[in-house]
Formats: C-alpha cells, sequence, structure tokens
C-alpha cells in the first residue's frame, strides 16, 4: 500500500493540534469529520477561557484597578486553561477499541479534574455573587460600620455639643448685631428720603391743615353724638306717648275706666294720635341709624387724620433732628461694624479651634479603639454576603440565588468532563491513535524481551569457569 506524500499544514491546523494536544501526523491522515472534532474541541476551550476570563475580570474588579482585573483574570484563565488540556488530554473515546472491560484508569483520572471543577465553580460563583450583590453588600457594610460605630458617633456629638456652646453664643450676638445694623440702615435711609421728598415749610402746613381737620372732625363727632341722643330722648317720649294714647283708645272703647264705651271725639283724636305717633317711630329709628352711620364713618375719618398728622409729625421731628440724628446714627454705625467685625474674627476663630479639638478627639477615639473603620476587602464582603443569606427577610431568597450560581458554574465546569464520560464520539483519529500506541507498545516490549535474552546471555557467558595456570616449581 502506498504511502501519501506529507502535506504542508496551515499555521491553523498546526495551532488546532496544539491547542487540543493531539498528533499532528495521525490527524493530517484523517478525514474532515476528524478534524472538525478538533476543531469543535479548541472552540470550546476558548469559549470556557472567554467565560472564565471575564467572570473572573469581573469579580476581582470590585477589588482591582481595570487593568490589574484583566491581568489577574487573564493569567488565571489560562491557567485553568492549560489545566484542562493536561487532565481531559487528547483521547477524545476513553474506552480502548483493542481492550475489553471498562476504562477504570482513565475513569480515576478524571477525579481531580472533577474535585477541582467543584472548586473553582464554587469560588467563581462565589466572585459572581458578590459582583451582583455589591449594592445589598455595601448596604449590609454600611449597616455594621453604624452599628459598630454608635459609641464613637455619640461621643463625638456630646462632645460637639459642649463645643458649640461658645459657637452658638458668639453667632447668637453677631446675628444681633447684624439685625441692628440693618435697622440703623432702614432709618438712615428713611431720613434722607423724607428729607429729600419734604421740607420743613411744607410739613408744618401740613401739621396744621390736619390739625384744623382733626378739630372739625372731632366737632361733628361731638355734635353727631349728641344728635343721637336727642333722637334717642325724641324716640322714647314718642314711644311713650304712642302707648298713652293707644291706652286711652282702648279706655274710651271698652269702658274700662267706668265711663260708658263710646267712639267719640276723644276716642278719634286718640286713634289719630297715636296713629301718627306710630308712623314717626320708624321715620326716628331710621334717623337714628343714619346717624350712627355717620359717625362711623367720622371716626373712620378721625382715625386716618390722626395717622396722617402723627406721621408728619414725625416727620417734622426728623427734619428738625436730621443732622443729629444722621450723625449719631453713623457714628453708631461705625461701632457696630467694628463689633461686627471682632466678633466675626472671633467665630473663625472659635471654628478653628472647635476643629482642631474634634480632630484631636477623635484621634483619641481610635487610638482607644472606639472607631470602627469602612472596609470594602474581599473577607468583608464575604461575610456581609454571609449576614445577608442570615438575614430573616431577605435570606432565603438571596440563598436560593446563591444555589443557583453555584448550580449553573459547577455545570458550566464539568461540562468537559461530562462530555468526555458520555458524549466522546468516536473517531477514527482515536482509533489509529490507539492502533499506533498498541503497536508501539509491542515494539517497545519486544525489544525489551530482546534486551532481556541479551542481558540474561552475557550474564550466563560470565558465569563459565576460567582455566587454571600451571605452576611448575623446580628444588
Amino acid at each position: 500500500m502506498s504511502q501519501s506524500a506529507p502535506r504542508d499544514e496551515s499555521i491553523w491546523f498546526k495551532l488546532c493540534a496544539f491547542l487540543s494536544l493531539t498528533d499532528t501526523d495521525v490527524l493530517a491522515e484523517s478525514g474532515r469529520y476528524d478534524r472538525m472534532l478538533a476543531y469543535a474541541m479548541v472552540f470550546r476551550q476558548l469559549v470556557t477561557f472567554a467565560f472564565t476570563f471575564l467572570l473572573f475580570s469581573y469579580g476581582v474588579s470590585i477589588f482591582l484597578s481595570p487593568f490589574a482585573a484583566y491581568t489577574v483574570g487573564f493569567v488565571f484563565a489560562l491557567t485553568l486553561f492549560f489545566l484542562d488540556q493536561a487532565i481531559i488530554g487528547s483521547d477524545w473515546a476513553l474506552r480502548n477499541p483493542f481492550k475489553r472491560g471498562l476504562p477504570i484508569r482513565q475513569l480515576f483520572g478524571l477525579i481531580p479534574r472533577l474535585i477541582y471543577s467543584l472548586i473553582i465553580a464554587i469560588g467563581l460563583a462565589t466572585l459572581a455573587e458578590i459582583s451582583l450583590q455589591s449594592n445589598a453588600i455595601d448596604e449590609q457594610i454600611q449597616k455594621d460600620v453604624v452599628k459598630n460605630n454608635q459609641e464613637y458617633f455619640a461621643r463625638m456629638a456630646d462632645f460637639e455639643q459642649e463645643l458649640d456652646t461658645t459657637v452658638n453664643a458668639t453667632e447668637t450676638k453677631i446675628g444681633q448685631l447684624q439685625q441692628e445694623i440693618l435697622n440703623l440702615r432702614t432709618t438712615q435711609e428713611q431720613i434722607k428720603n423724607t428729607d429729600e421728598s419734604y421740607d420743613q415749610d411744607t410739613v408744618a402746613n401740613s401739621i396744621d391743615n390736619y390739625q384744623v381737620t382733626l378739630e372739625e372732625l372731632q366737632r361733628d363727632q361731638k355734635n353727631t353724638i349728641n344728635n343721637i341722643g336727642q333722637l334717642n330722648e325724641t324716640l322714647s317720649k314718642t314711644r311713650q306717648d304712642y302707648q298713652y294714647w293707644f291706652n286711652e283708645a282702648i279706655l274710651e272703647r271698652t269702658g274700662q275706666d267706668g265711663r260708658p264705651p263710646t267712639e267719640g271725639p276723644k276716642y278719634e283724636r286718640a286713634v289719630k294720635t297715636y296713629t301718627q305717633l306710630a308712623e314717626l317711630i320708624p321715620v326716628i329709628e331710621q334717623e337714628i341709624e343714619d346717624t350712627k352711620a355717620r359717625l362711623q364713618n367720622i371716626e373712620v375719618n378721625i382715625l386716618t387724620t390722626t395717622n396722617t398728622l402723627n406721621d408728619y409729625q414725625l416727620k417734622s421731628n426728623t427734619l428738625s433732628e436730621k443732622t443729629a440724628t444722621l450723625t449719631i446714627n453713623d457714628e453708631r454705625l461705625q461701632q457696630l461694624n467694628n463689633d461686627l467685625q471682632k466678633e466675626q474674627q472671633l467665630l473663625t476663630q472659635q471654628i478653628d479651634d472647635k476643629q482642631n479639638k474634634l480632630a484631636d478627639y477623635r484621634t483619641k477615639l481610635i487610638n482607644d479603639g472606639l472607631f470602627y473603620e469602612q472596609k470594602t476587602g474581599m473577607l468583608v464582603r464575604y461575610l456581609a454576603l454571609n449576614k445577608i443569606h442570615a438575614d430573616p427577610e431577605l435570606g432565603e431568597a438571596a440563598v436560593l440565588f446563591s444555589w443557583m450560581l453555584k448550580i449553573f458554574f459547577i455545570a458550566i465546569e464539568l461540562m468537559p468532563v461530562i462530555i468526555k464520560l458520555f458524549f466522546s464520539p468516536f473517531s477514527f483519529y482515536s482509533l489509529k491513535m490507539y492502533r499506533k500506541m498498541h503497536v508501539a507498545l509491542l515494539e517497545e516490549q519486544a525489544k525489551l524481551e530482546a534486551a532481556t535474552e541479551a542481558f540474561e546471555q552475557r550474564k550466563a557467558d560470565k558465569k563459565v569457569p576460567p582455566k587454571l595456570p600451571i605452576v611448575t616449581q623446580q628444588i
């Protein structure tokens, strides 16, 4: 049977043969199906490498910088890649077609891969869970920090409250000075505006006019009050007359006064009189109401005029004392500004002293071990994750999510072994490799037997006794 000349295979073919640990000569002699199996194995390894690289980089990115995370992830994934390559090997089919029975030795050889897959899967699942639960873990860490630092914050608050006593007193004094300065400036502006809008003669004439008006209104008020009193007296007298003539008419008509009942001239005059009085009473009452309304208007005008007169009198006093008032207020403002500046400097110094004392007290508490620093290391985040698992509200869901991740990653990591055990397809490459190995084993065994025979022959030749030398002796 003639042997075909060797072909110069491509770099891609050699790379796939290297990554899958296959014999390039045997694979080159195999068909396209065997090559596709090799390519598929390489593709699975590359996908697993990419998955491990991305997942591990994402998991450690919380603790490391992006460059460091990608570097560590690449080295870790590359290490797992070559471990898989060494453990799984290039024997696509575990069962040797030239031997009977189960490949027990090969099966036991996969046990380290199973153990290491479980370890890696649980580790990657834990990293992924820490990354996915980062927000909840940060909240748990913050809760732990607050809980552990309660005494620290309480002592700091008490000490700061003691220091705030002097600071608050100075701030209160500054507020009072600022309010007094504002009031004085408002007064100064009013004085200046009054000086610009009015002169002394105009204000004096206005005061005289309003005083006259006020006096007239007060006289009208007095006359109106007297008029109301007279109207009330008239109304009272009219009601009495009405009652008198009404009773007279009743007496005349009924004869209750001892005289015979009659409706004569006296009765008619009584009826006419109380009828006129009955019509007059509403007129008087209405006049009283009108007079009271006019009195109210007069009182309103008196109040308005009085206020206006007081304003003009205030303006008059201001104009007459404007020079002295402005001078006094300016001096007072200067003094207040100086006091305000001193108090502000004092407040700044007190605040600086407060911050220094707080810093010293904080250092003392930290040295005493009362401050629990917030840490974000791997161990701290893992412990916080365990606390989330033990939480009575979120624990059940968190544990279920954790187991789901672990099962998922264990399945991903064990998939090459599962394929190796149960889904390894038959290939002519495996048949040729087992045959080549069997032939090489027989050749080596024949060489070993030949070497053993040669060794035994040399050993037997060395056992032949040598001839004794003849010794002659003369006397």
